[in-house]
């Protein structure tokens, strides 16, 4: 028989990065929140970070940009972190199973694959170069592949810009990706760069705790919320897993679109759920992340995959991620939207990638941990929705709201939690 509690505040489902950081800015604001998490040992999602032997194994590769909003709703929250910005050492280009040293800069990588040494002349070629020309929000409807065949005519130069955007958006959808939000993404990353986190992202997922304790807000582990449902009045009823029906005013859905629209039963499911479910397409990256108790090359600490989206980079090299004398390196290959991974193929390729970067690294391996399909981000942003202003808004019924990678029409990756959590933690606070 079911038991209703006492009506609750704001509940909050989800306890990765968004549903964090929206408890967080709401809890601090003097709203009574409840968080409910699913996992019984682990709260922060993708933001997770494993230590083990010394060593800080992120859910992957993770870059903090430090120019947006993420890193701007961090320090308003009070979250402090500490870290390094990529950039010595040597960088390097792998095409045709070749590693080629390039310089720093991504204009430089593309004057220096044309036979002439010049770049063509269109603003949007020359984007690295001067990227304020260009208006993103008028190529939103634009995909990668429209804009390389009207404004880059040279092969290896189209191949390098695909590169770079593989590099900052983790995306690797030519044909379907928007070209405004990819091209923002770049020049956010360009301004400032972005950083190595001390400690991994544990670092922020114990400071929005540590915010959200402080505020008095509860968070409940290993209770799975089954069922939203309208109630009589203008508030909702949240089904727990152990049959327990909790009233609460405001509902926020910290999820991914497929698990926010299992929440409700068809005739209460709000249309935009539907819509953002069906059209949903996940960025996923095949993961080998390494821990060695040496660098046998202490230069190669940067490699992309030209003609393979491959991604090679020593994290360790910038972030306090393993002891003294030892390293933590992230291998990955970009995954296509439609393409599913092949872990007999997928892992010897990577491993191959560190033959070539790091020759020797068996002899001092320590541990490696292989991630074969890692969800990067829950939607891809594309030209064919409208880019980011095709994305669901934060509210979408009365009292009821979702935050998270694929809402809100500001922010790539992580950005577009932390941007989702401040837009609805915004709203519920002016209702």
């Amino acid at each position: 028989m079911s038991n209703e509690v006492d009506s609750l505040d704001v509940v909050i489902i989800g306890g990765g990065l968004a549903g964090l950081t929206t408890a967080a800015l709401l809890a601090r604001s003097g709203k009574s929140v409840t968080l409910y998490e699913r996992s019984s040992k682990e709260i922060g999602g993708r933001a997770r970070t494993t230590e083990v032997d010394g060593f800080y194994f992120n859910q992957g590769p993770h870059a903090l940009f430090l120019t947006d909003v993420g890193d701007s709703i961090l320090k308003e929250i009070g979250i402090t972190f500490t870290g390094g910005i990529p950039g010595a050492g040597k960088a390097y280009l792998i095409n045709g199973g070749r590693k080629r040293e390039v310089p720093g800069d991504y204009g430089s990588w593309l004057s220096s694959v044309k036979s002439d040494g010049s770049l063509v002349e269109s603003d949007e070629s020359q984007f690295f170069n001067s990227p304020t020309k260009i208006d993103f929000s008028q190529l939103e409807g634009v995909t990668v592949q429209e804009w390389l065949d009207k404004n880059i005519h040279d092969e290896n130069l189209a191949e390098i810009v695909k590169t770079i955007l593989r590099l900052n958006t983790y995306a690797n959808d030519p044909d379907i990706q928007s070209i405004g939000s990819a091209l923002r993404q770049i020049y956010v990353g360009s301004r400032r760069g972005v950083m190595y986190l001390d400690g991994g992202w544990q670092t922020l997922v114990d400071g929005l705790l540590k915010v959200i304790k402080d505020a008095n807000a509860r968070i409940v582990m290993g209770e799975k919320v089954t069922r939203v449902k309208r109630t009589d009045s203008s508030g909702w009823l949240v089904l727990l897993s152990d049959k327990t029906q909790v009233s609460a005013k405001i509902v926020v859905i910290a999820a991914g679109p497929m698990d926010a629209y299992g929440l409700f039963d068809d005739k209460e499911r709000p249309e935009i759920l539907s819509k953002a479910a069906k059209e949903a397409k996940p960025i996923r990256m095949v993961c080998l992340d390494v821990a060695l108790s040496s660098l046998p090359d202490k230069d190669a600490l940067f490699a992309l995959g030209v003609d393979r989206p491959l991604y090679f980079s020593v994290h360790s090299a910038y972030g306090k991620l393993a002891p003294e004398g030892g390293a933590l390196i992230h291998v990955a290959k970009y995954l296509g939207t439609s393409i599913e991974p092949k872990p007999r193929e997928d892992q010897p390729e990577l491993e191959e990638l560190l033959d070539l970067m790091q020759p020797g690294w068996r002899q001092v391996l320590v541990k490696k941990r292989p991630l074969p399909s890692m969800v990067v981000s829950n939607a891809l942003v594309t030209a064919a929705t409208g880019g980011l202003a095709g994305r669901p808004d934060a509210r979408i019924a009365d009292n009821l709201y979702i935050v998270g990678d694929w809402v809100g029409e500001e922010g790539l990756l992580s950005n577009g939690s932390f941007a989702s959590a401040k837009s609805a933690a915004q709203l519920i606070l002016n209702e």
